[in-house]
């Protein structure tokens, strides 16, 4: 017995809604998801497996998405997961799971595919030696409006690590924030050590980076020795 219409439309509709987006398939190959889950260390799924995260699933990973998501790749960890969600003709990325002060949610990550590459890429860029660090205090508006003074925007993110995250970039220097409740992580690179020796002088006076900065390569300990010792 042939199905009647309506369960022939329920399938199609089905297989539409499941239908990986053009803009995903273009632009994330094997190769440039191997790059991009390289820069945290992320576990890449697609487009070697796919995998749809479903609302029904009692396993959720994006919990509270009222729709199917392809699931992109999951946190190093598995404390989250990133997706695109299907069937709504946008190529927004989402990420969901545990997210730190933000409880058990899935938010927007990106806007779009390209942002969610472009953001990884920019990461990566900005974790490359030399770099300095900080686990300081909760981000200040002093501190925010001091970087947007000096440096471009560029591409944000949002849900982890924590609810907000920051990049900025000058000709020379980039500064990446993960901002949550109670901390801000600083990472500050540049494209040598004088142009981010003489950048991160004018950062000792905001909030607690004075104290709070460190590097784990010699070149930024000494760096920062340095700028310590003309400021005492």
């Amino acid at each position: 017995m042939k199905p009647d219409w309506t369960v022939r439309r329920a399938r199609q509709n089905y297989r539409m809604r499941l239908e990986v987006p053009a803009a995903v398939t273009r632009l994330l190959t094997a190769d440039v998801a191997r790059e991009i889950a390289a820069t945290f260390g992320d576990q890449p799924l697609y487009p070697e497996r796919i995998i749809v995260d479903s609302p029904a699933s009692p396993a959720r990973r994006f919990p509270g998405w009222p729709g199917p998501v392809l699931v992109l790749s999951h946190e190093n960890q598995g404390v989250c997961s990133w997706g695109v969600p299907l069937g709504e003709g946008s190529t927004q990325v989402l990420v969901g799971g545990d997210l730190l002060d933000a409880g058990r949610i899935t938010v927007r990550y990106t806007a779009s595919v390209r942002d969610f590459i472009d953001a990884r890429r920019w990461d990566h860029a900005c974790l490359s030696a030399p770099v300095l660090q900080a686990q300081a205090a909760e981000l200040d508006q002093a501190s925010l409006g001091y970087l947007r003074e000096r440096l471009a925007p560029a591409v944000a993110t949002a849900g982890w690590p924590g609810p907000a995250q920051y990049r900025f970039e000058g000709e020379d220097v980039q500064v990446m924030l993960w901002s949550q409740a109670g901390q801000c992580d600083w990472w500050i690179s540049g494209s040598d050590e004088s142009a981010l020796k003489a950048f991160t002088e004018g950062l000792l006076s905001l909030s607690d980076l004075r104290g709070a900065l460190w590097s784990n390569d010699d070149a930024g300990a000494q760096l920062l020795d340095d700028l310590r010792a003309v400021s005492r």
